[in-house]
C-alpha cells in the first residue's frame, strides 16, 4: 500500500503548510501565504507521484495533472490583489484541474464493471440541483464580464462531483467515499469563496475556504491512491501485462 516513509514525511509537511495557509488567511500575513500556498500542492503532488509512479496509468496521470493545475490556480489567486485578471487565470486553471479529475474518474468508471446506479444517480441529482440553484442565486450579483466564466466553472465542478459519484461500485468503498467527500468539500470551498467575494464578506471565510480546500485535495489524492495501490488491483494489472 502507500509507502509509510513518504506518507509520514509528506502528509506531515502538507498538514504543516496547510496550517500555515490558514494562519496567513486569518491574519493577513502575505509573506507566510507566499511560502505556504504553493508548497501545499507541491507537497501533495510529490507525495502522490512518489507513491503512484510504479503503477502509473491514465488515471494517475490525470490526477497528477489536476494537482498541477491546482498549483497554477493557487498561485494566480494568490496575486489577484495585484491584478484582478489573475482571478480569471486562477478560475481557468482550476476549471482545467476539475476537468482532469473528472476525466480520471470517467476512466475509472469505464474500466470497471458496476451493478448499482441508484446511489450514484441520487447523489448526482442532488449535485445538479445544487449547481442550478447556485447559478441562479449568484449570477444576479456578478459583473456581466464574470457571468460566463463563473457559470462555466460551476458547471465543471458540478460535473467533477457527478463523475466522482458514479465511481460507486466501480472502485473500493474507501476510495469512493474519500474521493466523493473531497469533491463535495471542493464544491463547498468554492461556494464559500464565491459568497465571500460576491455576496457577503464573512470574517471567517478565508480560513474556512483554505481549510476545506486543503482537506478536499488531500482526500481526492489519497482516495485515488487507495484505488491504484490496492494489492488485488496490482496483481490483476501484472497478470494482464504478462
Amino acid at each position: 500500500m502507500v509507502n509509510m516513509k513518504w506518507r509520514r514525511v509528506d502528509i506531515g509537511l502538507y498538514a504543516l503548510v496547510s496550517l500555515g495557509c490558514a494562519i496567513a488567511a486569518g491574519t493577513g500575513l502575505q509573506a507566510l501565504e507566499y511560502v505556504c500556498k504553493p508548497a501545499m500542492m507541491i507537497t501533495l503532488s510529490s507525495w502522490f507521484f512518489f507513491n503512484s509512479r510504479r503503477y502509473g496509468d491514465r488515471f494517475t496521470l490525470l490526477v497528477q495533472a489536476g494537482l498541477f493545475f491546482s498549483l497554477i490556480g493557487d498561485i494566480a489567486l494568490m496575486f489577484q490583489d495585484v491584478d484582478p485578471f489573475n482571478f480569471i487565470i486562477g478560475l481557468g486553471a482550476f476549471l482545467v484541474a476539475h476537468l482532469c479529475y473528472a476525466m480520471a474518474f470517467i476512466s475509472n468508471i469505464t474500466a470497471a464493471e458496476g451493478d448499482d446506479w441508484m446511489l450514484s444517480t441520487a447523489i448526482a441529482a442532488v449535485i445538479l440541483v445544487y449547481a442550478v440553484y447556485f447559478v441562479l442565486d449568484i449570477t444576479p450579483v456578478l459583473d456581466e464580464t464574470l457571468v460566463l466564466p463563473v457559470v462555466a466553472y460551476i458547471s465543471i465542478i458540478a460535473f467533477m462531483g457527478i463523475t466522482a459519484a458514479f465511481r460507486h461500485t466501480r472502485t473500493f468503498p474507501r476510495s469512493f467515499w474519500m474521493v466523493l467527500t473531497g469533491a463535495l468539500l471542493f464544491m463547498g470551498s468554492d461556494t464559500l469563496l464565491a459568497v465571500n467575494r460576491f455576496v457577503t464578506p464573512l470574517s471567517w471565510a478565508p480560513v474556512g475556504i483554505i481549510a476545506s480546500y486543503a482537506i478536499a485535495q488531500f482526500l481526492i489524492a489519497y482516495g485515488a491512491l487507495v484505488h491504484v495501490l490496492d494489492p488485488d488491483t496490482i496483481l490483476r494489472r501484472r497478470a494482464l501485462e504478462t
